[in-house]
């Protein structure tokens, strides 16, 4: 079992630990719902240091980065972030993942924590004859997110002006003064505008304890796993082993505005774009339930009577108070809008194919 650096303070407030891809994590503090609506209306602070960090340094950094992320990284400037999968040859998933660029010999790939090992080796085989190296730095960090319409406020007093002047999302900077060290990103997986810090691991206690300090006046509330899944789902984001695993694609996970095609070759390519040509047997939609009950995973979709599908994450929307969910389902069965049935306990209850995000009209 692995301990994030805030594992004692995260007692010491009475959080609810769990286990989690082989880390000791926080489900909760004071309540799911509680935490959930604190970040859609003032702020959150998770610790997110489970999450894998990955470098790349090298002449032909930036060539591997493009070999291996559907997304295009020679587009990318210097102090910006990019979300991207990377792929098998079949065009199954890898994981999904942000890469930050330093510089054209420098990347950082934040990358999910049960897939960290996994993702370290697949970089490494896939390297070739090219001139990097590739770095497993996920010891030397902890990450802390700042979620929700208030953190711009929470971060300049927690960090200074600097920390938020002139930020643009998906962007990032190393910060200087008390918090010198700190890469602060505008990014996120909560729906809401934030920042995910990366941390020297001897620095998170204190910046921890500064931020919510900081946030005392807004409302700033602990957050959990909890908390960090219903955000997720509301929002439409993927999970990965949910939405995404060995065999489901990009496309059919809709994602395929994050795979681009004109930049060149890539791993998964092939695949990918016979998948976007000629279409795929399954698709990813969200939906809303039109009766009560509450989505799980695994939880069969039908139309008609007939089955169409599965529920891939499921949860009670503490915004809509209705359950929500995201589904993956036979291609051509569903547009949005259309009703479908989700199984609940033995019964079809209503439900509605919906846009993402979930809890905006």
């Amino acid at each position: 079992m692995t301990y994030t650096p805030l594992y004692e303070t995260h007692k010491s407030f009475g959080a609810r630990m769990i286990d989690f891809a082989g880390w000791k994590l926080p489900l909760q503090f004071d309540g799911i719902r509680q935490e959930h609506m604190a970040v859609r209306t003032a702020c959150g602070l998770f610790d997110v240091s489970h999450m894998g960090e990955i470098e790349v340094n090298g002449p032909q950094a930036e060539d591997l980065c493009q070999r291996l992320n559907t997304n295009d990284m020679a587009k990318l400037r210097d102090g910006r972030a990019r979300y991207g999968l990377f792929c098998y040859p079949d065009g199954g998933a890898v994981d999904d993942l942000i890469t930050y660029r330093f510089s054209a010999e420098h990347f950082l790939v934040c990358v999910n924590a049960s897939n960290t090992e996994k993702v370290y080796r697949w970089m490494g085989d896939n390297c070739g004859d090219l001139d990097v190296e590739v770095t497993d730095a996920s010891a030397a960090y902890a990450q802390i997110a700042v979620q929700g319409p208030d953190s711009v406020s929470v971060m300049e007093k927690a960090l200074g002006e600097e920390s938020v002047r002139d930020f643009p999302r998906f962007s990032f900077r190393i910060l200087e003064g008390e918090a010198t060290g700190v890469i602060a990103a505008r990014t996120g997986y909560t729906g809401e505008d934030g920042f995910e810090l990366f941390v020297p691991a001897g620095d998170a206690v204190w910046i921890w304890e500064r931020l919510y300090e900081s946030g005392s006046e807004s409302g700033i509330t602990f957050c959990g796993l909890g908390a960090r899944d219903t955000l997720r789902i509301e929002a439409g984001y993927p999970l990965y082993g949910n939405e995404l695993d060995e065999k489901k694609t990009p496309i059919e996970a809709g994602l395929g505005r994050y795979v681009k095609m004109d930049k060149g070759d890539f791993i998964g390519r092939a695949a990918l774009l016979e998948q976007m040509e000629g279409g795929t047997a399954r698709k990813t939609l969200g939906f809303k339930m039109l009766e009560r009950g509450v989505p799980r995973h695994g939880y069969d979709v039908v139309k008609n009577g007939k089955r169409i599908g599965e529920v891939t994450s499921g949860t009670m929307s503490p915004v809509l108070d209705i359950g929500v969910g995201i589904a993956s389902v036979t291609s051509g069965e569903v547009e949005c809008g259309d009703e479908i049935g989700i199984e609940i306990r033995g019964h079809a209850r209503k439900a509605v194919s919906s846009e993402f995000p979930l809890h905006k009209d």
